[in-house]
């Protein structure tokens, strides 16, 4: 099959994703969906799917519309916020909401970076949320901590061993990412699991995508 079948077929595979209509166009190695989608939590469904087809190299998510249009900013941040610090672990963080054309703004502290991700899909499950800006400060944390975890993640000899060859290193709180993967998925999940660390600024995502090389057997 060619990449927009894969395409395709990954979409319509999958249960959360089964019953859409979305036209899908390839250009360039950049998968393009287009068509009506629950809510934020959808899209990124389906560019996370998108991603996993070897050989696709971006993801355009602009033709991709929210079923329900976005409300007031002001009504929205304040249904953001309430859906937030409903959950315990959040209700004592210093988090701040802005909403601007329906793209939420987070700033402020969490304890715990890896709960980027859970934030991300609460406000994200709210309809009229168009994106999510994750502006959020974590626990200032010494570079030598950060990159024991990093290599906990990304090290050779860890099982199971992260697709294709990571290189990770940290300065002063900022991560760089080199070596290559097989997916795009791959590279994403790469910048995904270095922002979940605490102290953890900013992640300089080098990776190139590349699949794996074949060995050739010489025979005598």
């Amino acid at each position: 099959m060619d990449l927009r079948s894969n395409v395709e077929a990954s979409i319509r595979g999958t249960a959360q994703t089964a019953n859409l209509h979305l036209k899908i166009m390839v250009e360039n190695g950049v998968a393009i969906p287009e068509g009506l989608v629950r809510d934020l939590n959808q899209a990124d469904d389906v560019a996370d799917l998108a991603a996993k087809v070897k050989g696709i190299t971006g993801v355009d998510r602009s033709l991709l519309r929210p079923e329900f249009p976005a409300t007031n900013d002001e009504e929205l941040a304040a249904r953001v916020g309430r859906v937030l610090f409903s959950e315990p672990k959040f209700a004592s963080s210093s988090m701040k909401v802005a909403v601007l054309d329906g793209v939420v703004t987070l700033t402020g502290a969490i304890k715990n970076a890896a709960w980027r991700g859970e934030i991300r899909r609460l406000c994200g499950g709210i309809g009229g949320v168009v994106e999510v800006v994750d502006r959020i400060d974590t626990p200032e944390t010494p570079d030598a901590k950060i990159q024991k975890v990093l290599d906990s993640i990304f090290g050779v000899r860890v099982v199971p061993r992260f697709p294709g060859y990571v290189a990770a290193a940290v300065t002063e709180g900022e991560v760089t990412l080199e070596g290559h993967v097989p997916r795009l998925y791959d590279k994403q999940a790469a910048e995904h699991d270095a922002r979940g660390i605490n102290g953890v600024k900013r992640v300089d995502n080098r990776l190139e995508l590349r699949s794996a090389t074949a060995i050739k057997v010489v025979h005598p």
